[in-house]
This record gives structure tokens, sequence and C-alpha cells, in this order.
């Protein structure tokens, strides 16, 4: 496994991250045992990035990954964890899960004042076991979320959820900080308002989304914040075609069937799986520091490692720049 600096952080990430939401139940109900039989064989091949949110199962992913950390060394792993959201007992019959089919008996609160963010803070380390965070970041400030309340909440986490994380890392119990986003834009705005070590964009550099190149990244590099691209199947289309798949857990518009159908065919020109190019076309960038890919299988962890270093020419990456 490789392993990359995420910028002027002294983390040094593996190239690819484990995404911890299935373990929260997402869209299927995941088994103790094989939650805990994925991280000790995600460990065991240096993927050693975990990332997660108390969003993830209310709570769930954060637990069992604090199973699985308790019988490892602190500096043997990295965890990236998000505020944003505080949790509450709730009685179950009342509970609405939304994409996540199990999970804890929690119920989310949206908050990102400064004792929200406290409040999410402490819940978190308790459930995952650990004394400090290597990443927190503020989470899902984006219309995609907060539709018309996105401006407010972008106000809120600037004034609360900014000053909280600084305090933290002030007192090192958060190495670094920043955002954990799925829209580019509000991304650009807050890394040109406030000083973040890192950002997690989620399927926004993609193989059939590059909204990020316009005007994000370059942005991020000139500031030297370190980046952390989540989505990069698009919710599954690029791992297991449009069949069965959402698109930001919402129908497929065609436009996007289409440009699926065109990057397939190349692929199959270049006898190259489609999971190989939409994970290296995402680690090409230079202001890449490491891809968080959503396993469920155990299966799935060798085959990432070797999507991740299959052999693409330099023709296929030209032909592909041509259907954009």
């Amino acid at each position: 496994m490789k392993f990359r600096s995420l910028e002027k952080t002294n983390i040094n990430c593996p190239i690819i991250g484990f995404g911890a939401a299935p373990l929260g139940d997402l869209f299927q109900n995941l088994s103790e045992k094989k939650a805990q039989e994925l991280l000790q064989q995600a460990q065991s091949h240096n993927i050693t990035f975990y990332d997660t949110s108390p969003f993830y199962g209310y709570g769930l992913s954060e637990k069992r990954l604090g199973e699985h950390f308790k019988n490892l060394e602190r500096d043997s792993f990295i965890v990236s964890t998000k505020v944003g959201r505080y949790l509450i007992p709730e009685d179950p019959t009342k509970i609405d899960r939304g994409i996540f089919k199990g999970g804890l008996n929690y119920k989310p609160i949206i908050d990102y004042s400064y004792d929200g963010v406290m409040r999410s803070f402490e819940q978190s380390l308790k459930r995952l076991n650990v004394d400090h965070l290597d990443i927190c970041l503020i989470h899902d400030v984006d219309r995609f979320t907060h539709g018309d309340q996105t401006e407010q909440y972008f106000k809120e986490a600037l004034k609360g959820a900014y000053v909280a994380l600084q305090r933290l890392k002030d007192q090192k119990l958060v190495k670094a900080i920043g955002l954990g986003l799925n829209d580019a834009d509000m991304a650009s705005r807050f890394i040109e308002t406030k000083s973040f070590d890192c950002v997690l964009l989620a399927g926004r550099y993609t193989l059939l989304d590059q909204s990020a190149a316009n005007t994000f990244l370059d942005l991020a590099q000139n500031r030297e914040v370190g980046i952390i691209l989540g989505g990069v199947f698009n919710s599954g289309i690029l791992a297991k075609g449009t069949i069965g798949s959402s698109y930001f857990y919402q129908s497929i518009p065609k436009k996007i069937k289409k440009k699926y159908a065109m990057i397939k065919d190349l692929c199959v020109k270049y006898k190259v799986p489609v999971p190989a190019a939409a994970i290296q076309f995402c680690l090409r960038h230079p202001a890449v520091t490491s891809v968080i890919l959503g396993m469920d299988e155990t299966a799935q962890i060798k085959e990432n490692i070797a999507y991740s270093n299959h052999p693409i020419a330099d023709d296929f990456w030209e032909e592909f720049r041509k259907l954009n």
C-alpha cells in the first residue's frame, strides 16, 4: 500500500481509506461478526485510515470501529469522524432511519454551534474508544442536505463549529480539522473564509463528475489544503454499473447513463476494469492524498487494492479527456 502526506499536516495516509458508512447498516444490515472481519482484513492489508460519522447508523459505525480499535496500538491507525450532529436516545419505533437499515436507537440532532460540536465530539470519542482524533470534519453543510437552510448553517458553522475545532486542535485533541461535503462550491467558500487542514469531498471529482476541477482543487492546492475524495464510484455506478444503482441516492439521470456507457466502452477497449479507472482517476490529481472506499465484503479489500495498481496506458487517459 502506498502512503501520501496530507498536505501541511503530519498525517501520512494510505492512498485507500476505509469508508465506514456500511458499518452503520447503510442500505443493508451488516452483522457484528462480518463488520469486525472487514475491519481486521482492512488493517492487515494496510488500509489503516478509517472515515466515519455519528450519522452512519446513528452511532453504530463509530461503535463498531471502537470495538476494532480496542485491540490496536493508537499510532497504528488514522481515524476521521465528523461534527454537525449529536445523538440523543430515541424510542426505536419513532426513529426515521432513512438510508440505514439498522443502527443504534438514537436520533441525530443537527447542530453546528460551539456547544453542539463539543457534545458531538465527546460522544464520538467514547464510541470510538480513543482519546483524540486524527481528523475531525464539519459535515454536510450543503444544499443537498439542508436546502434553503444551507446559508444559515454555513454561518453557524463558521461562528461555532470552526471555533470549537480550532480549540480542540490547540488542545491536541484533534490533529487536523476540515470539511466533509459533497458540494465543491460550498467547500470553496469555506476554505476561502477560514483556514482548514483538509477537505473530504464526495462524488464531485470522479469519472462521471469533475465539477470540483473547475475551481476548488486549484484553490485547495494554492492554500495547501489536503484533499481526500469519497464517493469515487458515484453511489456504486462505477463499481457495478447503472442497473440497481443510484446517483447521489436518487434515480440516475439520462446524461449520466450515457456518460457511463462511453466510459465503459473505453475501458473495454483498453481492457481496464471500470473501478480501476475510477480509483486511479482520482489518485492521478496531485492535490489528492487518499480515496475513501465503502466496503461491505472482505473480497472488496483485495479487489480495491488490485484496482489501484492495475496498469492503465497513458492513451486511455488521453481518450478519456476527450470524452469530457
